[in-house]
């Protein structure tokens, strides 16, 4: 009964005042009416409308395509088979780690000298009867000759001082003898300086061989080889 005559009241308040005859007031509820039809229409797929347009809503959601996961469910053989492609191509997208550089293994390099005996003169013999030397190692050699006669230095192969000493006694009838420095062509000798006149010297530089053992040392001036030897002792 109360909500009845709350009813009454607003009516005849709303006919006292002259509303019903306002054309301002009928103009008023018209764009009131025009705001609620376009609010129900932005509503439409975004939030619940008013039952005017539920139907519209309904029929709106019904079309949209659901954005399904192509991630399997955890726990399955899919789901196991996905996480193993997945490493794999992480693996293979991964930059390459860098081998270290190895730093080049310095050459070992062995100064010496050696001298011709110049005491007593014409001697011809070496200040050293041997030198020792590490397999593989380069040699820098300075040949000093103190004494009156000329001399070389010439190294040989393992075994190799007669066939080499008779090679240089051989140059004695050479007319090019000289200019070769006494010293003959072969390929039993591995290193040699050149002829070397009294007070002088001469810097030889050569490769020791990589396999050990006493590798002989000769003047091959001839005549002189048989007195001036030693031996280069090559060691691992």
């Amino acid at each position: 009964m109360a909500f009845v005559a709350f009813g009454v009241l607003a009516w005849l308040g709303f006919k006292v005042s002259g509303g019903d005859n306002d054309p301002y007031y009928a103009k008023k509820s018209e764009e009131r009416i025009a705001k609620i039809k376009v609010s129900n229409d932005a509503q439409v797929g975004e939030i619940i409308p008013t039952d005017s347009n539920l139907e519209k809503f309904a029929n709106s959601i019904s079309t949209q395509n659901p954005q399904a996961t192509k991630k399997p469910v955890p726990g399955t053989e899919a789901f196991n088979e996905w996480m193993k492609k997945q490493a794999a191509a992480q693996a293979a997208n991964a930059p390459k780690k860098e081998n270290p550089k190895v730093a080049p293994k310095e050459e070992v390099v062995v100064k010496l000298t050696l001298k011709a005996l110049g005491n007593p003169p014409g001697t011809m013999k070496f200040e050293k009867a041997d030198l020792t030397v590490k397999a593989g190692s380069k040699v820098i050699l300075t040949f000093e000759n103190p004494d009156v006669l000329q001399h070389n230095l010439v190294f040989t192969k393992i075994g190799k001082k007669e066939a080499v000493g008779a090679l240089a006694d051989a140059m004695l009838i050479d007319p090019e003898a000289l200019k070769k420095h006494y010293v003959p062509t072969s390929d039993d000798i591995i290193a040699s300086s050149k002829l070397v006149n009294p007070s002088q010297s001469e810097v030889i530089e050569f490769t020791v061989p990589k396999e050990p053992g006493d590798y002989p040392y000769i003047c091959t001036f001839p005549g002189h080889w048989r007195l001036m030897n030693g031996t280069l002792k090559v060691t691992n």
